[in-house]
């Protein structure tokens, strides 16, 4: 809801008033407050209308030009835009009244007929609606003309709205244009709006006044020129202008879905939807299950529109009584009551939390975890969290029971073609994956949101339906960075330091490091769920040590004279030489081979360095080795010589914490030496460097000479496509078509493939001449009988068996073969159907491997990269055969 303007409130208490605006409305402010991006709810996938222009998202105009598009009563332009900062003409606003006040059809009939106005023309497109506008008295001319294609001021859209209301200008007190401002003002159709008297009004500023006017009471005038309120029904209740766009009434939703022959589910009977329907606010049918919502239909009586209607007051979540008086796991049965008949008196069923008695409605309803109890009764035993929804006599008509899977830290989202899957981050608690369908409630940071907010390193809680789908994802995006300065325990609980704030630190496994910087991933209780080593400043812990000299006299930070070890080394984090001191043995008793080695910093509470075994990194100068392969974003391998000049090849996996620093040491004149902090970049293969690694994964990465450029091709895995060749008089060149990452691409390579060679086979190009540029194929890979074991999300590795003998090919692969999925792994889907194919993720793997996507008829192709990481071979591509 956007904030009251209230540039007219010190006027309206020296200003008469004919009218205060009648009774307290019944129907919210928020029936048009809407924010209607990814608001379809069905699982048929009904198609939403158009989606919101692109220069109104996150403009103070979003939600009243979204909720006018949708009634259509305003439109954008073609090329997606709406432009808000356009004027507007009177023609234009014409059009705008008449449809807002459901008068369209009366427009059409009088399209034709002869205008009252000497410059309006029949049979214009605003002939019709300048005809209506007059005819009900919303809009005035000017000496006999109209004026269609000027601009209009923001004083008589005004007027023209507050007419549309039902409010006469005769009985407004005061002269124009304060009578109509004022009333206007009085009655809220100001609500959020910038105000601009005497200017042209904009095309987004009619948004909102209109948006407003909306939901505002309609009034009407008896013979003695006093206003009272439109009412209608029985019993009668108040109108309002949105009622002449259809009829509203307060239901109960029921299911959290669209049922499949199209219609809302509620307590009273379902009903149909209309294609272009809408719930306000960004929210979801989930998140309304059970609660009373407003709910408008069209002259069809299909629903157009869902606002929740649900009283605060009548709305509480507690959680049921874990265990009885005799201490043991108590049971909490929810039913509803039974109404009076034949003469029997009415039976009032009852339950009880926390001593506090509630008593249910006849048309109560039930739900675990979304899923809607047909009985209509449900026992819980222990504490669960429960949602408690009471009608307007104070009776319970929904009880939602929910199960959360709690503190889920988001790695991935991968799309399908009809929903999606968030994939928990690797090594954070349990592996946990969920489906995201259109009947996801999403929410972040306490805000609606699309699965499209969400990005890795948000903390999410998860409330599932039977079908391992996601109902509700309440996501929170909330980091904090800092060095750790405690760890301690708070009523059997961690807790961890940071900034001055102690949180609760629930993530688990080893406590963050004293005086170390991590970032700190936070849920919505403001609880540590996962903390890892900032991007970017992680480099401000680390130094190189140009000399450590024991046995010296220095004064502290009490000023008391200390004996202990003088290191003089580069900070990376300052970008200069820093003398220090410490007392600590380790530096003391490595003095010599500290000398030259990158370190890791840490600081007692005197500001004494304090190093160990573990911070210590390794000899810029003689530890080096030379890159062999082009560099990627997630791999380095490097080659090392032993004094018995054999050869090492390591690959090492690098990601956005390892640390790139260049460096030159000068072993006779420590003045000389040159330390600077570097980017993956500046790696280049030939080079010259250090790397100091913990499982695999490249910490840092120090740079001491630049080496000469590669000269041969990288290596290509894809799938074959075609190949083609060319003969001149110098010979013939041969060329094949890959696709490579969803990509065709064209290489040319030394020799022809065989003819043989299969479509969407797996081929591996190398180039091992170093005195051209084409490639030689090699390791074709057809076979497709192997299946899948051990798939694991966190991980990301999988086991992959062949068949039993006689069952097509017998794959390279022995039985039992791991694999480590990279970002170079590609993962292809393959359909044999039709042939087509699409790029994957390891998701894909392991919802083959369980059939959740592809059912029992799939086969997996496998092709390692060449290379292995520890003892785990590389997977190069993965295809995903479904059949």
């Amino acid at each position: 809801m956007r904030k009251t303007s209230n540039s007219f409130s010190k006027q309206n208490s020296q200003q008469p008033k004919v009218f205060r605006g009648g009774e307290k409305k019944v129907m919210k402010k928020s029936l048009l407050s809407l924010a209607l991006a990814g608001s379809m709810l069905s699982a048929l996938a009904v198609p939403a209308f158009a989606a919101t222009p692109a220069d109104v998202v996150g403009k103070p105009v979003q939600s009243a030009v979204e909720a006018l598009t949708a009634l259509g009563i305003i439109n954008g332009y073609a090329d997606g835009t709406f432009k808000p900062d356009n004027t507007i003409t009177r023609a234009e606003l014409a059009k705008i009244v008449i449809v807002a006040t459901g008068n369209e059809s009366a427009a059409t009939l009088m399209a034709n007929t002869a205008p009252s106005f000497k410059d309006v023309k029949k049979g214009v497109w605003y002939t019709g609606y300048i005809n209506a506008a007059a005819a009900k008295g919303f809009i005035q001319g000017y000496n006999g003309n109209f004026r269609p294609n000027d601009t209009i001021k923001f004083e008589e859209v005004t007027a023209i709205l507050v007419r549309a209301l039902g409010y006469k200008d005769k009985y407004l007190s005061g002269s124009w244009p304060y009578n109509v401002l004022l009333q206007a003002n009085e009655v809220g159709l100001f609500n959020g709006v910038e105000l601009a008297q005497g200017t042209n009004a904009t095309r987004g500023v009619v948004a909102e006044l209109t948006e407003n006017a909306l939901s505002e009471n309609l009034v009407q005038y008896d013979a003695d020129g006093n206003v009272s309120n439109v009412q209608a029904g029985n019993p009668k209740v108040d109108q309002y202008l949105i009622n002449k766009l259809g009829t509203s009434s307060t239901e109960v939703v029921k299911l959290a879905a669209v049922t499949s022959d199209k219609k809302i589910a509620f307590v009273t009977g379902d009903v149909a939807v209309a294609d272009n329907y809408f719930i306000t606010g960004g929210k979801k049918l989930a998140d309304l299950i059970g609660r009373s919502v407003s709910v408008l239909k069209n002259k069809d009586g299909k629903v157009i529109a869902i606002t929740d209607a649900q009283a605060a007051s009548n709305s509480l979540t507690v959680n049921t009584d874990a265990k009885d008086a005799n201490g043991n796991a108590k049971t909490t049965i929810f039913k509803r009551s039974t109404p009076a008949s034949n003469g029997n008196a009415a039976v009032n069923e009852t339950f009880v939390i926390n001593g506090v008695t509630y008593t249910t409605s006849t048309d109560f309803v039930v739900y675990n975890n979304t899923d809607f109890e047909t009985d209509n009764e449900l026992s819980v035993t222990g504490s669960k969290e429960v949602q408690i929804f009471k009608n307007s006599a104070g009776l319970v008509q929904a009880v939602l029971v929910n199960n959360w899977a709690p503190n889920i830290v988001v790695g991935d989202i991968v799309a399908y073609t009809n929903y999606s899957r968030i994939v928990s981050k690797d090594g954070v608690g349990t592996p946990f994956t969920t489906k995201v369908d259109a009947n996801t409630s999403i929410t972040l940071n306490g805000k609606a949101a699309t699965l499209a907010d969400l990005k890795a390193g948000d903390v999410v809680n998860v409330i599932e339906n039977a079908a391992d789908s996601a109902l509700q994802i309440v996501a929170t995006r909330n980091t904090v960075t800092g060095k750790v300065e405690a760890n301690g325990t708070d009523a059997g609980s961690a807790t961890v330091k940071v900034n001055g704030t102690t949180y609760k630190n629930v993530a688990g496994g080893t406590a963050p490091a004293l005086n170390t910087e991590y970032t700190f991933y936070l849920n919505k209780d403001n609880e540590v769920v996962y903390f890892a080593a900032p991007n970017a400043v992680a480099a401000s812990a680390y130094a190189v040590v140009y000399s450590v000299t024991p046995d010296v006299q220095y004064i502290d930070t009490n000023n008391e004279v200390q004996s202990g070890t003088k290191v003089v080394y580069y900070s990376l984090k300052d970008q200069k030489v820093v003398t220090a001191y410490t007392n600590d043995t380790y530096t003391k008793t490595n003095a010599t081979t500290l000398k030259n080695n990158l370190v890791e910093l840490k600081f007692d509470s005197k500001g004494a360095i304090v190093l160990s075994a573990e911070q210590a990194g390794v000899d810029v100068v003689t530890a080096a080795g030379t890159v062999s392969a082009d560099p990627t974003a997630s791999k380095l391998t490097v080659d090392t010589v032993d004094t018995n000049n054999t050869t090492t090849t390591t690959n090492y996996i690098t990601n956005s914490n390892t640390i790139y620093i260049k460096v030159g040491i000068n072993a006779d004149d420590i003045s000389k030496n040159t330390v600077a902090n570097a980017t993956a970049a500046d790696v280049a293969k030939n080079d010259t460097v250090v790397v100091k690694a913990a499982n695999g994964i490249a910490q840092y990465v120090v740079i001491k000479a630049k080496g000469s450029a590669a000269v041969t091709l990288p290596k290509v895995q894809g799938l074959f496509v075609s190949q083609s060749s060319v003969t001149t008089a110098d010979g013939t060149s041969y060329s094949v078509k890959l696709n490579v990452k969803g990509e065709e691409k064209t290489f040319a390579i030394k020799s022809a493939l065989p003819d043989t060679t299969a479509k969407n086979s797996v081929i591996t190009l190398t180039d091992t001449d170093t005195g051209n540029s084409v490639y030689e194929g090699k390791d074709t890979y057809t076979t497709e009988a192997n299946t899948l074991t051990n798939v694991n999300y966190s991980a990301k590795t999988f086991v992959i068996n062949a068949v039993p003998a006689g069952e097509n090919n017998t794959p390279p692969a022995v039985p039992g073969t791991t694999y480590l999925v990279t970002s170079n792994t590609q993962v292809v889907l393959l359909n044999k159907k039709d042939g087509t194919i699409a790029q994957g993720t390891i998701t894909d793997i392991g919802l083959a491997a369980d059939g959740t996507n592809y059912g029992t008829k799939f086969k997996v192709i496998v092709k390692d990269s060449g290379d292995t990481y520890g003892n785990i071979a590389e997977a190069g591509v993965v295809v995903v055969v479904a059949y």
